[in-house]
Parts: structure tokens; C-alpha cells; sequence
């Protein structure tokens, strides 16, 4: 769990990109059970849990369990490469989608959404070693 979700879960102050992804981005919801994407598509968004649960798993492995309030699907959206990881709603979900432009925007122009994004992409680098 990086310190943007500590943050959250302490009641100290807390960097929630929530509203502001909801206002940028697309936001969909999914079904439990609805896969948002599959290992190999293509980069297309970015994603901000607004409400529910995303399980992210990778060869058949559950890699971790993404609670709203975080996001996932950050490294295809940086490095331009096909999806390492099959994201699926395990309950009924609301997310926001955010295109590389939108993405891009909020990394330049909101403060300390790079932090956010760098805590979550560390939490799944931590979560993918802990699942080899």
C-alpha cells in the first residue's frame, strides 16, 4: 500500500485524484466479473478507481486487489507497450479513464499527481515481485 492510501486510511490529509479524474477523464462502469483489459492490448488509458475493486493479474497469477481511490494501467499508458497484466472488476466498479493526453495533462498540470503515480506504479512493482 503506498503513503497516498496510508495517508487515506490514518485520517490525515490525503492526495485524492478522484474528483478531478472524474472531471478530465471518461468515466465507465464495469460489472463484476467484466475484464477491462487482457495481457497484450494495446495502451489505451490510464485508470482511477472512483468506486469498487479491480483485481490486476498476469499469467494466470493474481499480481494484487486495487481499492478505489488508486489506479492502475500507469506503465502501458508511459512506455507505449502492450498490457502486462489483465485487469477484471471483482465487484461492481465505477472507474475513470484517462487517455495518454489527459494522462499527460494531470502529470504537468495538477500538483503532486506525479507522486500518485509514482506510488502506485512502485506499489506494482513491489506486488508483481511478491507474486514470482
Amino acid at each position: 500500500m503506498n503513503d497516498v492510501s496510508l495517508a487515506h486510511n490514518s485520517g490525515t490529509a490525503t492526495l485524492d485524484f478522484r474528483q478531478m479524474a472524474r472531471g478530465i477523464g471518461t468515466v465507465v462502469t464495469y460489472g463484476a466479473g467484466d475484464v477491462i483489459f487482457r495481457e497484450g492490448d494495446g495502451p489505451t488509458y490510464a485508470y482511477i478507481v472512483l468506486s469498487g475493486r479491480i483485481e490486476v493479474s498476469a499469467h494466470g497469477k493474481i499480481i494484487e486487489q486495487v481499492d478505489e481511490g488508486r489506479a492502475f494501467g500507469i506503465i502501458s499508458v508511459v512506455d507505449k507497450k502492450s498490457r502486462s497484466a489483465t485487469a477484471t472488476a471483482v465487484e461492481n466498479s465505477e472507474i475513470a479513464l484517462l487517455d495518454s493526453r489527459q494522462f499527460r495533462y494531470m502529470v504537468e498540470t495538477v500538483p503532486n499527481f506525479v507522486w500518485y503515480v509514482l506510488g502506485e506504479v512502485v506499489d506494482r512493482l513491489r506486488a508483481t515481485n511478491s507474486a514470482l
